[in-house]
């Protein structure tokens, strides 16, 4: 059955509009065919491979997998056109599929209101043309499949449903080769922070040993950083993006829940934020040495303490502030191996500063870090 072709101003913009120009300038659009990687990028033979087969099918000379930014198409496939692999928007009939996400169908170009004065008519010798969006994983429109005829063509259902069948074929390939690339990215993510761990851990290995520290200690710093790890072990799923983040309130809250006995001694609130798996170690031995010394020597030692923790955001950095009541003398004035693993944490890994002052039987840590230490 031959098809009505988009020849009208009803069926199909009769000139480039503000909305046209708009739905090709999308921000959101073009991020996601940047992170595609596709524009100028090599030919690939499953891509290809569609092309041919949609040239025989259809029964026409040409077929392209046709991409679209703001100022050019690039041909990321095609059949039966040697060059060029790009056009202006001058030349350019994919540009409408993709600002009306929606099948375009012409049987003769120089007939159309819209389309014969473009370029692609007397420059290219495009006549009939019939194409269907082709999205990304994320939805976005990304170009067109289209098929080309340098003569005159009644396009018909069969030919659109063929069409379409091929497209999606092409949509399926682009989300397999986007899952295949962020596992890669999860399988980089994962060794660089197993080395890194076997690095921080063979550190306090061999700085606990020096210190003359019990087995104790050494097995809660380890424990502190399993914890940690738990939290920011990214699932591995194949349909979506692994998520590797975890938060600070989650954290602290991780490494306070073995002290926590629900009596409303272990406070916390204020601002939370975003962790990145990077900033979590430490962050984990950090917080891991305050809260073993509030046990020891501060508020967690006796029934009467408390330890309140509130984090709040200043410009583009957090403050936390850790405050603790009924605390021994000896709180907060050691400097062993834990005071130095504090400040080789906060300070010099993540850029911070921790401020310690001492008031009668109260304690206070002012911790300040750069938002950027924590998200990156």
């Amino acid at each position: 059955m031959a098809m009505t072709p988009d020849t009208t101003p009803r069926a199909f913009p009769a000139a480039s509009t503000d909305a046209h120009r708009r739905a090709l300038d999308d921000s959101a659009r073009l991020q996601a065919l940047d992170r595609s990687g596709l524009m100028d990028s090599a030919p690939e033979p499953v891509f290809d491979r569609a092309a041919r087969l949609a040239s025989r099918i259809l029964g026409v000379p040409v077929v392209l997998f046709s991409l679209v930014d703001a100022q050019r198409q690039f041909f990321k496939a095609q059949a039966g056109l040697a060059e060029p692999r790009e056009t202006p928007l001058s030349h350019s009939f994919c540009q409408y599929v993709v600002s009306e996400d929606r099948a375009l169908a012409v049987n003769d170009a120089r007939n159309h209101p819209l389309l014969s004065d473009n370029g692609a008519v007397h420059d290219l010798d495009v006549i009939a043309y019939l194409g269907v969006p082709v999205h990304g994983p994320d939805g976005a429109v990304l170009g067109s499949f289209c098929a080309i005829d340098s003569q005159p063509h009644d396009w018909t259902e069969a030919q659109l449903a063929d069409l379409r069948d091929l497209a999606a074929i092409v949509e399926t390939e682009l989300a397999l080769n986007r899952t295949l690339t962020e596992r890669q990215v999860l399988i980089d993510e994962l060794n660089h922070r197993v080395k890194n761990l076997f690095a921080v851990t063979a550190g306090i290995v061999r700085m606990s040993q020096q210190a003359g520290e019990p087995s104790s200690a050494l097995q809660g710093r380890l424990r502190a950083l399993s914890e940690a790890h738990a939290l920011i072990t990214p699932a591995i799923h194949a349909d979506r993006p692994a998520e590797a983040e975890t938060t600070l309130h989650a954290l602290i809250d991780t490494l306070l829940a073995p002290h926590d006995t629900g009596a409303g001694r272990i406070r916390l609130g204020g601002d939370d934020v975003t962790v990145a798996p990077r900033a979590a170690t430490p962050l984990s031995l950090a917080f891991y040495e305050l809260i073993t010394n509030a046990v020891k020597y501060g508020a967690l030692t006796g029934p009467d303490g408390v330890l309140s923790v509130t984090c709040y955001l200043e410009d583009d950095g957090l403050v936390l502030d850790w405050h603790e009541t009924a605390v021994a003398p000896e709180a907060g004035t050691r400097s062993g191996f834990g005071s130095k693993l504090v400040s080789m944490t906060l300070e010099a890994q993540l850029r911070g500063s921790v401020e310690t002052t001492r008031d009668g039987d109260t304690l206070r840590r002012v911790v300040r870090l750069p938002l950027a230490s924590l998200t990156s």
